[in-house]
């Protein structure tokens, strides 16, 4: 299968920890009260509203995120897209994996909003989705370094990749 069929299923995911600062954590309980909505998913419409603030083209006519990944690959990219998805059931409030924590007691579970890139939306100058695993480990390093500069209030945040998924079919049982 080439790499451009590929593209669709291939992505980059930038998983976003809860709010850190005291100021904000207020402001997102605040937010849930008044919409009756749950924290978590008041987080969520926070994170949504920070991607989408870097999704808006800048005076140069290139967003943040298109910049940040042409610093990191050394080579021009447009991101034209993400889409906000979620963790369920996965990290606890300290970022990790909840099937890690030994102690039940210590299992806090978290609803972790992902905002996820899949290489068809990420183009290189010929309008060719790039290949994901340029973002090998020191590059997710890189750009979750980035994010958790510029996105100060974040709590933590993990960045992953996958790649060369593949649909399989139903195994049926025989009796």
């Amino acid at each position: 299968m080439s790499y451009q069929n590929q593209s669709d299923s291939d992505n980059l995911e930038i998983i976003v920890g809860p709010p850190g600062q005291e100021s904000l954590i207020n402001s997102i309980h605040n937010y849930a009260a008044s919409n009756e909505v749950t924290i978590d998913k008041a987080w969520s419409r926070c994170v949504g509203k920070m991607a989408d603030h870097f999704m808006k083209p800048k005076a140069n006519g290139i967003n943040i995120f298109s910049e940040i990944f042409s610093d990191l690959l050394e080579q021009n990219v447009e991101v034209s897209d993400y889409f906000l998805g979620h963790a369920y059931h996965l990290f606890s409030t300290n970022g990790q994996l909840l099937n890690r924590i030994k102690n039940v007691a210590d299992r806090h579970e978290y609803t972790a909003p992902i905002l996820n890139f899949k290489a068809k939306n990420i183009l290189d100058n010929t309008g060719k989705p790039i290949n994901i695993r340029q973002f090998d480990k020191l590059h997710r390093e890189m750009v979750q370094n980035y994010m958790l500069y510029v996105w100060k209030d974040v709590s933590w945040i993990h960045v992953t990749i996958s790649y060369d998924y593949t649909l399989r079919e139903k195994v049926q049982s025989y009796k």
